[in-house]
C-alpha cells in the first residue's frame, strides 16, 4: 500500500480508488488490521472473480501484443508510465493471497451481503464523483460498449442490481467452492 497508493494518486488521481477492485484493497487492509473475517470475506469473491478475468485478459494481451485485451488494454498503453501499469499487477496475486487468508481465518457467510452494501454505495458515488470518460466501474461503457440505452442515473441503479447478480454472488460461490475442498488448518497442532 505504501507503494501502490502514491503511484495511483500520481498516475490516475483519486477517482481511480473508486474502482471496486481498488477499493477492495483498502477493505482487505482494514480487515487484516482489525482481524475482521467479515471484511476479508466480503472481498474474497469479488477479488477472485475479477482477478481471474483480469489475469486471463492480461495473458491474452501478452500473447497478442495487447491487441486482444479488453479489460487490461491500459496495461499495453505505452503512454501510461510503466510504474503505473506495474501497480495493477496486484490483480495477479491478490486472489490467491486472499483465498489463503480466508482459508486460514475462516469464511464469514455474511460477506456477500456486506459486498452488496458496499456496491450499493460505491456505484452511485462513482456516477456522481467520476468523469464519465474514465468509465470507472464500467458505468459509461460496460464491456467497452457505450451506454446509451438509459439515462445515466437509472443505468447506475440497474448496475447496483446487476453487480451483485453477475459479480459479487457468483464470485462468492466460486470462493466457497474453492474453500470447501481445502481443509482448515488444525489450530491445536500449530500450538504444539
Amino acid at each position: 500500500m505504501l507503494f501502490w497508493v502514491p503511484v495511483i494518486l500520481w498516475s490516475y488521481g483519486p477517482q481511480n480508488f473508486l474502482w471496486i477492485c481498488n477499493l477492495a484493497q483498502f477493505v482487505i487492509l482494514a480487515g487484516l488490521w482489525t482481524r475482521s473475517r467479515l471484511l476479508i470475506s466480503s472481498q474474497v469473491g469479488t477479488v477472485l472473480l475479477v482477478g481471474v478475468v483480469w489475469t486471463a485478459d492480461f495473458m491474452l494481451g501478452l500473447v497478442s501484443g495487447g491487441a486482444w485485451a479488453r479489460f487490461t488494454e491500459y496495461m499495453f498503453n505505452p503512454e501510461l508510465p510503466l510504474v503505473a501499469r506495474a501497480a495493477s499487477l496486484y490483480h495477479l496475486f491478490l486472489p490467491a493471497f486472499l483465498i489463503w487468508i480466508v482459508h486460514r481465518t475462516g469464511y464469514d457467510g455474511r460477506g456477500p451481503w456486506v459486498q452488496t452494501g458496499i456496491g450499493a454505495v460505491l456505484l452511485p458515488a462513482t456516477w456522481l464523483l467520476t468523469d464519465p470518460q474514465r468509465n470507472v466501474n464500467w458505468l459509461s461503457a460496460p464491456l467497452g460498449v457505450e451506454q446509451v440505452w438509459l439515462p445515466d442515473g437509472i443505468f447506475t441503479g440497474v448496475m447496483v442490481l446487476l453487480y451483485p447478480l453477475l459479480l459479487f454472488w457468483p464470485g462468492h460461490r466460486l470462493a466457497v467452492f474453492l474453500l470447501a475442498g481445502w481443509p482448515r488448518p488444525d489450530r491445536g497442532t500449530a500450538a504444539r
